[in-house]
């Protein structure tokens, strides 16, 4: 089993029970980005990694919107990650329902696009990125 190892391949569905599988983990073991690494079994990028190359090239962006509020959820596969403007990072799990790890919220769990925080995370320009593999 490789629960924090990058030297494993991991299938989308076992990437998707990873990504639920960690809510609770706290954001100083697992921020954003880490989180949605460690579920893939990736190497570490950082926020502005993934958004200005998709991870070393590892997500093609399928979406590009002004705001969280044009995010557009019916064409969203779980397992897309949602970057916001090079700051922070969220995975799509399904259903209209994301996750990310959020000092907000004690670290990994359920983030709601309409319950926007103050803190200029969720604010500005969105990509919405797909794994490659």
């Amino acid at each position: 089993m490789c629960v924090f190892s990058t030297s494993c391949t991991v299938s989308p569905s076992d990437y998707l029970s990873m990504l639920v599988g960690l809510r609770g983990t706290s954001y100083w073991t697992l921020q954003c980005s880490t989180y949605i690494t460690t579920a893939k079994h990736f190497r570490h990028c950082g926020a502005a990694e993934f958004w200005n190359n998709g991870c070393g090239g590892a997500l093609a962006t399928v979406a590009e919107v002004p705001s969280i509020e044009k995010i557009p959820v019916t064409s969203l596969q779980a397992g897309d990650v949602v970057a916001f403007h090079g700051v922070h990072v969220a995975a799509y799990i399904g259903d209209g329902k994301f996750m990310d790890s959020d000092p907000n919220h004690g670290g990994v769990g359920d983030m709601t696009p309409n319950a926007i925080h103050n803190d200029g995370w969720f604010t500005g320009e969105v990509k919405i990125l797909r794994w490659r593999n």
